[in-house]
């Protein structure tokens, strides 16, 4: 037997006189165009070489989603243009998002050599939205006296994408 969540999903639809069942699905798409971090470490040891970073999100706690490593400078915006595409399965309020480094020699005690260099917290269009919601958000941390303050900003765009999927 079908649920009641899930019979509400699907949709009967006539095709002449046979009978198709569609699945709706709803994704949320979020392409990330820009971003800038900034590393206060840098002012005890300057580093004037380039830096990879990648971009974690994630909805829930069981699945995290990624963009590939860009290369990036000291104190300089960096390109990133790239969209993940998140399922949403559940109904989530919030996108949560961190800016990490890779492959940091200057951090030794981490254990794969990340860092986090700043998060942000994204409220989600409503699901019945077809708009293109976009933005410049700020990347926050914590410095070395355990304040809050700003690590960085992202421009990005985000959308909700419904489509019907055909059972076979």
């Amino acid at each position: 037997m079908i649920n009641l969540e899930q019979e509400a999903k699907r949709k009967q639809i006539r095709d002449g006189k046979r009978k198709i069942d569609h699945h709706v699905n709803t994704t949320l798409l979020v392409k990330i165009f820009e971003a800038f971090a900034i590393d206060d470490r840098d002012l005890l040891k300057p580093y004037y070489g380039s830096n990879y970073y990648f971009i974690k999100a994630w909805l829930d706690d069981t699945k995290q989603y990624g963009t590939y490593v860009v290369k990036g400078f000291k104190d300089y915006s960096f390109a990133v243009n790239q969209e993940m595409k998140i399922p949403l399965d559940f109904p989530a309020q919030y996108l949560y998002i961190e800016l990490l480094k890779g492959f940091s020699y200057r951090d030794p005690g981490t254990s794969n050599g990340t860092v986090v260099m700043g998060r942000a917290k994204i409220r989600l269009p409503p699901l019945t939205s077809y708009k293109v919601v976009s933005g410049d958000i700020d990347l926050v941390g914590l410095n070395s006296d355990q304040c809050v303050v700003k690590k960085g900003n992202l421009k990005y765009a985000m959308k909700i994408h419904r489509y019907v999927a055909l059972d076979d």
